[in-house]
């Protein structure tokens, strides 16, 4: 009987603990929930952040090559190479065509034309990509020897 008794006093001593703080499972669980989420909703605004500062610098780049670019292809109309010069204002006139659609799309309409695009030209597309991670690679590799004079 003694037995049982503890056990009811434990169960009772649990319950006015439980009470005396204010909390429940339920309640606990809710915070935990709606933390998750204000942990969630930060990450997501600081990665949005910084994928938009990202989307501005290439988007800078992309203005600066379109720049060159332009100034090339006088520089080829100057040489009387109408035909070096009309392929160069065309990569001119795209480079300037991707500086402002980056500036001017949001993130998910970026990703959207890109899945887009991918799906439409899927070998164009990765050999884009192999290009492109070829010249990163170069680029990273000649930066990271920086000064050092090769023997």
């Amino acid at each position: 009987m003694s037995d049982i008794h503890s056990r009811a006093s434990r169960e009772a001593g649990v319950g006015s603990e439980h009470d005396r703080h204010g909390l429940d499972r339920e309640e606990l669980r809710h915070q935990a929930e709606e933390t998750r989420d204000e942990l969630r909703d930060a990450a997501r605004a600081q990665a949005e952040g910084l994928l938009d500062r990202q989307k501005a610098a290439a988007a800078d780049q992309a203005e600066r090559v379109s720049t060159v670019l332009h100034k090339m292809a006088d520089e080829f109309e100057r040489q009387e190479q109408p035909y070096f010069s009309g392929c160069v204002n065309e990569l001119a006139r795209r480079s300037d065509d991707f500086s402002r659609t980056l500036r001017e799309r949001d993130l998910e309409a970026l990703m959207e034309q890109t899945r887009d695009y991918t799906r439409q030209h899927p070998a164009l597309f990765m050999g884009g990509a192999i290009a492109a991670g070829f010249m990163l690679s170069r680029f990273m590799r000649s930066s990271s020897q920086g000064g050092v004079p090769r023997q």
